[in-house]
């Protein structure tokens, strides 16, 4: 009756059953009896179980150790693909990394090319 919603409570007033103050007053006082049942069965419950729970020593470790492995797999990650990309270092190491690199190939070769073609207006003009 509870879930029946507004649609049974103005029903129950308009057939002269029950009157709408009736119908609140009911099921006011239903929820404050299942209110009271339910903290005196939770309580019982509670008050019968007198055992401690707690976590082995064995489990907090083994938890930890996974935790700083999982932590330090993350931090070095991050790291390698930092120095990946950090410009920072020895110039002969860089030079020697983008040998390697396309794109660094590829600028190189348009540099040169470009600075040929700025040598050659040169020598035409004179």
């Amino acid at each position: 009756m509870a879930f029946a919603g507004p649609t049974s409570s103005t029903a129950l007033a308009a057939s002269g059953a029950v009157s709408s103050e009736g119908a609140f007053n009911q099921l006011s006082e239903a929820a404050t009896k299942e209110s009271t049942q339910t903290q005196t069965t939770g309580t019982t419950e509670t008050t019968g179980t007198t055992e401690k729970t707690s976590n082995s020593k064995k489990t907090i470790v083994i938890a930890l150790v996974a935790a700083v492995v999982l932590l330090s797999g993350i931090a070095y990650v991050i790291v390698r693909d930092a120095r990946r990309v950090a410009p920072a270092g020895d110039p002969q190491l860089v030079e020697a990394r983008s040998a390697h690199d396309q794109a660094a190939q590829l600028r190189k070769r348009r540099a040169k090319a470009k600075a040929a073609r700025r040598q050659r207006k040169r020598t035409r003009s004179r």
